[in-house]
């Protein structure tokens, strides 16, 4: 397997284990020790710390949560997906309370994977949409 395929892998299982299970121990396996998130908000940490509290507050705020990835590119260190992300909405979630509905958000990513870790990280994504719909 190349390099490239073994950083879209890697890429992959992320999503699988950290979004979709929400896993988040995960990231001490597969972010860098200088993981760099350049979607953090402004002012907030740029390390793993803001991804990791989304993932654990949509994980009680959401079930069956499912990650369905499109398109997977990868060149040299760097590896691209179109993704979304379904679930339902059954617990609070942003003072918002469970709806029961099922949400859908649209996310484009881009990662740098280095030596077998995801060292830095960028997206796109509808989530405030998403919320507002609740």
């Amino acid at each position: 397997m190349t390099t490239v395929e073994k950083n879209k892998q890697l890429v992959i299982r992320f999503n699988q284990e950290f979004f979709e299970s929400g896993n988040t121990a995960i990231t001490n396996e597969l972010l860098a020790d200088v993981f760099v998130n350049h979607t953090a908000p402004p002012n907030a940490p740029t390390d793993a710390t803001v991804m990791i509290h989304f993932v654990v507050g949509f994980h009680k705020g959401f079930s069956d949560v499912s990650v369905q990835i499109h398109e997977v590119l990868g060149e040299e260190d760097k590896v691209s997906l179109r993704k979304t992300i379904t679930a339902i909405h059954t617990g609070e979630f942003m003072g918002k309370p469970a709806t029961g509905k099922k949400v859908e958000m649209n996310v484009i990513e881009i990662d740098i994977v280095k030596n077998g870790k995801i060292t830095d990280h960028w997206s796109k994504n509808d989530f405030m949409q998403v919320v507002q719909g609740l």
